[in-house]
């Protein structure tokens, strides 16, 4: 690493010897190896293949995107079904009672909650109370879910109200029963919107690092995850870990995972845009 960045330009050499991490000695080697042409540069490809590591020439990105991956899957898992059917009973059966009217300003005002506090939540909760493996993606997608859940209920309860009434007075007056109004009608009709929530629900349970600092899941993790309850880390928290690193070679590595950390939310943006598409002209 220290033979890289001086390579690169990022060491003085004129700096005295004392003052840098390569004497004079190593330095000489470098330039006579350069002159012979024995030194190349090639594309890092275990960079997506291993993961992290103290060192930085070692150090790989792997790791925290499948840390990244398992714990969207198990919040995404938790969240959507248990947002959705909240939306629908809210929206379609609970009418307007005082219960249905103060779920209504809970659920606003648990999304205007700071992340910190799902952290502290999540800790006292599933690792205090639970006792769940400690920097697990099962507690990381648990603690997620918590976050997203109130974001993905207002705006699936706002893609329901869009249905036109009209819709729901057809279907009654041909004899569907309400649970078939809002499974054959309401909810095909209110999908797109559902899933536009759900996309900004996944870009902001990615993007968090700070409740997955509250369960542990900044500890140095030099294995890739395979499984929910293995420690792991998430892309996010990787990239906060080497940008507070002392190292520079961990530099041209936090750059990387944050184009990396884009691609991957740009894809997912993608996927879910085009079901959301599909979903509409098929209704249509």
């Amino acid at each position: 690493d220290n033979a890289d960045q001086l390579l690169k330009g990022r060491m003085d050499r004129n700096l005295p010897e004392a003052q840098r991490a390569m004497n004079d000695r190593q330095i000489a080697w470098l330039d006579a190896w350069e002159k012979q042409g024995r030194i190349r540069t090639s594309f890092n490809d275990d960079f997506f293949k291993r993961g992290d590591s103290r060192a930085p020439e070692a150090a790989g990105f792997l790791g925290s995107v499948i840390g990244s991956l398992i714990s969207l899957l198990v919040c995404m898992v938790v969240a959507a079904p248990i947002a959705i059917m909240a939306a629908i009973t809210l929206e379609e059966f609970a009418g307007k009672s005082r219960v249905a009217e103060a779920l209504e300003v809970v659920i606003n005002n648990l999304a205007a909650v700071p992340s910190i506090i799902y952290g502290l939540l999540g800790l006292s909760v599933y690792l205090q109370w639970f006792g769940m493996p400690r920097s697990s993606p099962l507690v990381g997608g648990l603690t997620l879910a918590m976050l997203i859940m109130p974001v993905m209920i207002i705006a699936s309860r706002a893609a329901i109200r869009a249905v036109p009434p009209s819709m729901r007075l057809a279907a009654a007056g041909l004899g569907a029963t309400p649970l078939q109004v809002v499974r054959h009608h309401v909810l095909p009709y209110a999908m797109p919107g559902i899933l536009t929530g759900t996309i900004l629900s996944i870009s902001r349970a990615l993007g968090e690092s700070a409740p997955l600092l509250m369960i542990g899941m900044v500890a140095f993790v030099a294995d890739v995850p395979r499984g929910v309850t293995d420690p792991a880390t998430t892309m996010p928290v990787q990239i906060y870990l080497w940008a507070s690193s002392p190292e520079l070679g961990f530099i041209e590595k936090t750059s990387s995972a944050i184009i990396i950390l884009l691609v991957i939310l740009l894809l997912l943006n993608l996927g879910a845009s085009r079901l959301r598409n599909k979903a509409q002209q098929t209704w249509s």
